[in-house]
């Protein structure tokens, strides 16, 4: 959802300019020229790098670059009493050519979407009473109300807007802990089932392969042919074949069934969703290898170091040219800055392991206060 609004007001803040082309002349001929390049690049630019995080990033940054763009409109509109001539508009400009009217609220819209509601409401009064002023003094070229009773009428709107938006996220957050405690029972569910499995198949490994070389084991030096043997009953014992080179790529039910059985090695059940967008994608077998790998280690790191009372829950979602996966934790948190850089957990294990796969990568966020989550990232190159 705060994607979803973060794109929407960013394309609106970017299309809004553009739309304004043909009243450029109104509003050069009340202000110092300058002040139409500077006020496109600060309001636009910060729009564009909204844009960027809500579609290709991970998101973290929607917050504070809603926060940027807010400021980015005020600066504008403070620019814009700097800049202005000091003459009036006249009555055939209709409302007063300040282009960034139309934009100066669309942030506190994303920032509802992140912060608490005195944020967006702090930040709409504040910018909708200095928009008044402006176009106040615009409007008559000096000093009144009525300005101020226009903003009065979209305060109102923009109040009722919020009130839905803040309505609509709590019954988002309640879903999702329905949610969660359906996706909880079926990742308990899985696990059992994958258990069962894994049991299975080592009865049968034992009963048929283990037993059997044990019966020929003698005295002396064994026989090449026994060593061989052995060396083929260990591999399957690590349900992988050594005699054989590695596939060139994994599937993406082979990725989550490995994911979810070392997740479940290290961990005592705990809360998995694997999402998978694309049943028929393949990825690169090392690349499979490097998101178990990596997944168990961060699962593991926080069944060692969150605390005995922390939950920990591994999330992902595949699709044929992505992969998204976190680890979280509700623990007590580190601070990511101070791993040292040989530290083998973390920078051998996840974020070297995953940096070496083309188009992998893997970051950190945590706190002493804030629990831990650990992205492991891939997009095909």
């Amino acid at each position: 959802m705060r994607r979803g609004v973060a794109v929407c007001m960013a394309i609106t803040t970017l299309i809004v300019p553009t739309i304004m082309v043909s009243y450029y002349d109104q509003v050069i001929s009340l202000v110092a020229v300058w002040w139409v390049p500077v006020s496109i690049v600060l309001v636009v630019g910060a729009a564009a790098a909204l844009l960027a995080d809500a579609t290709r990033g991970s998101g973290r940054l929607i917050g504070p670059l809603a926060l940027t763009l807010g400021a980015a409109n005020v600066t504008v509109v403070v620019l814009w009493l700097i800049a202005w001539t000091g003459d009036a508009a006249p009555p055939s400009y209709g409302s007063p050519p300040i282009w960034p009217a139309n934009t100066v609220v669309l942030p506190a819209i994303v920032m509802a979407t992140v912060y608490r509601a005195r944020v967006p409401v702090l930040y709409a009064g504040f910018v909708l009473l200095l928009l008044a002023t402006a176009q106040q003094y615009v409007k008559q070229g000096q000093f009144g109300v009525l300005g101020y009773a226009n903003s009065l009428l979209t305060a109102a709107l923009v109040g009722v807007f919020l009130t839905l938006e803040y309505s609509t996220m709590r019954a988002v957050r309640a879903a999702d802990e329905r949610r969660e405690q359906v996706l909880s029972a079926s990742a308990r569910a899985a696990s059992r089932a994958a258990r069962v499995a894994e049991r299975e198949r080592l009865d049968i490994v034992v009963r048929d392969k283990v037993i059997a070389v044990l019966r020929q084991v003698s005295e002396g030096v064994p026989e090449p042919r026994l060593q061989a043997k052995a060396t083929q009953t260990l591999a399957d014992l690590d349900g992988r074949s050594r005699s054989r080179p590695p596939p060139a790529e994994m599937s993406v039910a082979e990725t989550s069934l490995r994911l979810r059985e070392a997740v479940n090695a290290v961990a005592d059940d705990p809360m998995t969703e694997l999402t998978v967008l694309d049943p028929d994608a393949h990825y690169p077998y090392r690349l499979g290898e490097a998101l178990v790998d990596a997944a168990a280690e961060a699962v593991g790191n926080a069944v060692a170091h969150a605390g005995p009372t922390a939950a920990c829950a591994l999330i992902g979602v595949f699709d044929s040219d992505l992969i998204r996966l976190r680890v979280v934790d509700d623990g007590v948190g580190f601070d990511p800055r101070r791993i040292p850089a040989d530290r083998a957990g973390v920078e051998l294990g996840i974020l070297r392991r995953m940096r070496e796969q083309p188009g992998g990568g893997a970051w950190i966020d945590s706190s002493t206060t804030g629990g831990t989550m650990v992205s492991l990232h891939w997009r095909r190159p």
